[in-house]
């Protein structure tokens, strides 16, 4: 196992509004992700999407030592599937049918495919089924580690989801809810320990509220400058914006300049 070296950052990269503006990584970023790795730092996306789902635009531009995906549920160093979470049968059952009774766009998420019901396809992925029970019989043995509801949620809904200690992360327009117990700073304790780095040898940065665990566990969190005002609240340091290479404007500063 190789170990990081004491002067040296395990840098954790949100994907969409951190790294990615929709379009592509801005050159600036992009630039100087390569720069921080040719120095001995080590780069990782840390995002909600399976590594399935990750465009390969950003893969090919950020060339990233590993991934952790799924909110924490599914890490990756180099080709390497060094943690996969399963959520239990029943869970799996509950959430699915809870999106199926509301006619959600329901995602069952694992490490290597997305099977969607009530929805249309997501980044080459055309695993589809029409409710609960074709799912059930169709992807029995598939260990699924997340389930992602693609609507905005009513409060009452968002509360019932949140009981019995689950978590579900709440956005505008969707919800996300992975295995309880996983989410981004347990990928980020996992990846230190591999390489026997402590803590504080760890950079987050990201912009949106399922980047709240990662931004307050990380040695160093960073908010974008084009995060939403709760994790700019949480973070050591604010950053410029996705589109303005904000990524690159924070290891200028923190790093390089240090």
């Amino acid at each position: 196992m190789e170990r990081l070296a004491k002067d040296k950052y395990l840098i954790f990269l949100d994907v969409d509004g951190t790294i990615f503006d929709g379009k592509g990584v801005p050159d600036k970023t992009a630039n100087t992700l390569a720069r921080a790795k040719a120095c001995g730092h080590k780069i990782f996306i840390n995002s909600g999407r399976m590594q399935c789902i990750i465009p390969d635009a950003v893969l090919e531009r950020v060339k990233p030592d590993g991934i952790v995906g799924g909110m924490g549920t599914a890490i990756t160093i180099g080709n390497e599937l060094i943690f996969s979470a399963r959520m239990d049968k029943d869970e799996v059952e509950y959430l699915m049918c809870f999106g199926e009774e509301r006619g959600f766009f329901t995602i069952a998420e694992s490490f290597e495919r997305l099977v969607i019901m009530n929805g249309k396809e997501i980044h080459g992925q055309k695993n589809f089924v029409n409710s609960t029970d074709e799912f059930l019989e169709k992807y029995a043995d598939m260990p699924v580690a997340k389930i992602s509801f693609m609507n905005a949620v009513s409060e009452d809904d968002a509360k019932i989801l949140k009981k019995d200690g689950r978590v579900a992360y709440v956005h505008p327009k969707y919800v996300e809810i992975p295995l309880q117990g996983c989410n981004k700073a347990t990928g980020i304790k996992t990846i230190c320990d591999y390489f026997g780095a402590d803590i504080k040898q760890s950079i987050a940065m990201g912009d949106s509220t399922n980047d709240d665990d990662m931004i307050k566990f990380a040695g160093i969190g960073i908010a974008m400058g084009n995060a939403n005002e709760y994790i700019k609240s949480i973070a050591d340091y604010i950053t410029s914006s996705c589109r303005d290479g904000g990524v690159a404007d924070a290891l200028e500063a923190l790093i390089f300049n240090k």
